[in-house]
């Protein structure tokens, strides 16, 4: 039986898909809460003949992340995702999509088969139990004709269970609408609030348990276990560089914290994420 969703009649027009290497397919649920993938969209990323696949799928990242200055490079796909990793996602059929969106997805005329319209990629961390998220990416915010809401939190949701999943591990910036999403599975233990390992120093480090709870209550389903959560203790805005430095010097000092839930936007559109200080280990 399939978990609910909040946007179940998107699904319902959805294929969903696995990239990964076939070597691995055993490690992998390939039907994840009830939402089987055929057969047919198991796609190995070792053959010439998955090329057009992954094709779509930088369109689909470079439509998501291109105009943040994010996209990834094509090798990622490959090295640090499918051959190493797994990418779960949902699709439309060529055939289904109208001629003026087949030219917004780059498609050719006489293009067939499945085109990428949310992904979830993750890669082995301490596996297999932990992961880390390495791409979510969802057309719902640049083809709001498509009626995809919700989609990118169904996807990481089911991706995890899909990864069989038990931690997983992330990074994201604190100015990022991704928060929304990530804050939706449980509070996020913070591992780093300062990153100049990263390319983008305003980034954040994050470990989420993963929960029965969380997943089906990120999916949207109606009858999904409350999730108990700390009350916050004080806010970090995501231009307050200082805030995010101290924070981090806090945490090399041994104390920990948790995002407790999704951040507040002000009237300047400036997001302010609630955080509480949790007790040492």
């Amino acid at each position: 039986m399939k978990t609910p969703t909040r946007n179940d009649e998107a699904i319902q027009l959805l294929e969903p898909f696995l990239a990964a290497d076939p070597r691995h397919l055993a490690a992998f649920d390939t039907s994840p809460m009830g939402h089987e993938i055929p057969l047919a969209n198991l796609i190995d990323p070792t053959r010439a003949a998955s090329s057009e696949f992954f094709d779509r799928l930088g369109v689909l990242d470079g439509l998501t992340f291109g105009p943040e200055g994010m996209p990834m490079p094509r090798w990622l796909f490959y090295e640090a995702s499918a051959f190493t990793g797994g990418i779960f996602g949902f699709a439309f059929r060529v055939e289904t999509l109208p001629a003026d969106l087949r030219v917004r997805l780059r498609l050719a005329d006489d293009a067939t088969g499945l085109v990428p319209v949310a992904m979830y990629i993750a890669i082995p961390a301490d596996p297999p139990r932990v992961w880390y998220g390495h791409n979510l990416a969802s057309l719902n915010r640049v083809l709001p004709e498509l009626k995809l809401a919700g989609l990118a939190s169904i996807t990481k949701a089911l991706g995890l269970r899909c990864f069989r999943c038990e931690e997983q591990i992330g990074a994201t910036q604190w100015d990022s609408t991704a928060l929304h999403v990530h804050t939706k599975f449980g509070p996020l233990g913070l591992l780093t609030a300062w990153t100049p390992a990263h390319a983008f120093t305003h980034s954040l480090t994050y470990r989420l348990p993963v929960a029965e709870a969380g997943l089906r209550s990120a999916m949207g389903d109606p009858d999904a276990p409350p999730i108990d959560r700390p009350e916050p203790e004080f806010e970090i805005a995501a231009d307050d560089h200082d805030a995010m430095r101290e924070l981090q010097r806090r945490i090399e000092a041994g104390e920990r914290f948790v995002i407790t839930g999704p951040p507040r936007v002000d009237v300047n559109r400036v997001q302010h994420t609630p955080v509480a200080v949790m007790p040492s280990a």
